[in-house]
């Protein structure tokens, strides 16, 4: 069964018609059809968001069935879930740079510097464990509060 197939599927025994889906996730009528079809092989993640809370199905599952490859980064006391389309590429990533940016712009801008200097390998894997170290520590400092 194809992605369109099955979101065929979901959308049918949800009881819906593409134009009240449409309405109800705010992705057009015409996207709707595309991707039933077919015609777009390849939904954006935020369409499928949009969708998923209307046809009864995570926005997890959504990402699976469409092809996006769930992965799971463990982190020094947390994991991390995310979603890598077909060429490996993580999804949503501009909306994290983004989030980052308008939380803090110069912490997002530090991090980029730190991202495309030229240190050599050793020296960034200090950084990087230095900042997990110290991220760890006030995490557990502020839960305490």
């Amino acid at each position: 069964m194809t992605f369109g197939e099955y979101l065929k599927k979901l959308r049918k025994d949800s009881k819906l018609s593409q134009r009240e889906l449409a309405e109800k996730s705010g992705i057009s009528n015409a996207e709707i059809s595309r991707i039933e079809s077919g015609e777009r092989k390849n939904p954006a993640p935020a369409t499928l968001k949009s969708i998923a809370p209307h046809i009864g199905v995570t926005y997890e599952e959504l990402l699976q069935r469409a092809g996006y490859i769930e992965e799971i980064v463990p982190h020094q006391g947390y994991t991390e879930k995310i979603y890598r389309d077909q060429d490996g590429s993580i999804i949503d990533i501009v909306k994290r740079a983004n989030i980052m940016h308008q939380k803090d712009p110069d912490w997002a801008n530090l991090s980029f510097r730190v991202a495309v200097s030229n240190l050599p390998p050793e020296d960034m894997k200090i950084i990087k464990a230095q900042t997990e170290a110290l991220y760890k520590t006030l995490m557990e400092k502020n839960k305490k509060k």
